[in-house]
């Protein structure tokens, strides 16, 4: 099956290679949020009144570093924002994974792939390890894209913390992949799909820290925010890359490795009943 499966996800790879129309505006989409969001929202300007004596600038400067050091873990809310974007950005990807399963179905592939004796647990998986390599390359793209327009990371980096949010970022991934894969197995219209991701991404993007800390949030909310499996990725992926504290940081990993394991399960046996009946 082994073979199977890695002959698949190299066709994967090379049909997402081949569209070099969506191959690009995957790599434009994060730079607008970036360049157009996360500069947009400068709140050390924000905070600060114009026209203050020189003798109080300084102290004023302080001020509202501070708040914003107690608020985002950091001075630099884009800094913030860029380490949220990166988990953001792989569930996003992960969405259009499935989505373009559903596009094979109606163009017939999915149906003559079902005809050969291919496992039915290698489709499943071909799917979920082709979207994860592309999901990796544009990280690293997003990352080099953030760092240009001034993501920092913090001093105390080494090669660990990398390796540890990039794990953090593939469990989320695994997860959502995995999932949306189930749904583009068992759904045949694709307005049905992008109803669905519509219904899902936003919420969860908005319902987690991704963009904004917890503590900002209404209480309703924020107890909604615990459940997102996002929330978690966010806070361990910001505390490698950019030293932002996270209370029961091994907690954290515990939950995410649960919900990514529970996703990836879910989602493969509905992928392989569906399979089974068509």
């Amino acid at each position: 099956m082994m073979q199977e499966v890695y002959t698949l996800t190299i066709r994967e790879l090379k049909k997402w290679l081949s569209r070099r129309g969506t191959f690009i505006v995957s790599l434009i989409t994060p730079l607008f949020w970036l360049g157009l969001f996360g500069k947009s929202l400068n709140f050390a300007s924000m905070f600060t009144p114009t026209n203050i004596p020189p003798q109080y600038s300084s102290l004023l400067s302080q001020y509202v570093n501070q708040q914003l050091l107690n608020l985002f873990g950091t001075t630099n809310y884009f800094t913030y924002l860029a380490s949220g974007m990166l988990v953001v950005f792989g569930f996003f990807q992960s969405v259009f994974g499935g989505t373009n399963l559903v596009f094979e179905k109606r163009l017939g592939y999915l149906n003559r792939l079902l005809m050969t004796p291919t496992p039915r647990s290698g489709i499943f998986l071909s799917k979920v390890f082709g979207t994860l390599v592309r999901i990796m390359f544009y990280e690293v793209v997003l990352l080099l894209i953030a760092y240009g327009l001034g993501f920092r990371f913090y001093s105390g980096i080494n090669a660990l913390n990398i390796i540890l949010a990039g794990i953090a970022i593939i469990l989320i991934a695994i997860g959502f992949v995995s999932i949306f894969a189930a749904i583009a197995f068992n759904v045949d219209n694709v307005e049905i799909m992008f109803a669905i991701v519509n219904l899902i991404n936003l919420p969860l993007m908005f319902a987690s820290s991704a963009l904004f800390p917890l503590k900002q949030m209404p209480s309703w909310l924020r107890e909604i925010a615990k459940f997102n499996p996002i929330t978690y990725a966010a806070d361990i992926v910001r505390h490698n890359l950019i030293g932002t504290p996270i209370s029961n940081y091994l907690i954290s990993w515990v939950i995410l490795i649960v919900i990514s394991a529970a996703l990836f399960i879910i989602g493969m046996i509905a992928s392989i009943n569906a399979m089974e009946r068509a």
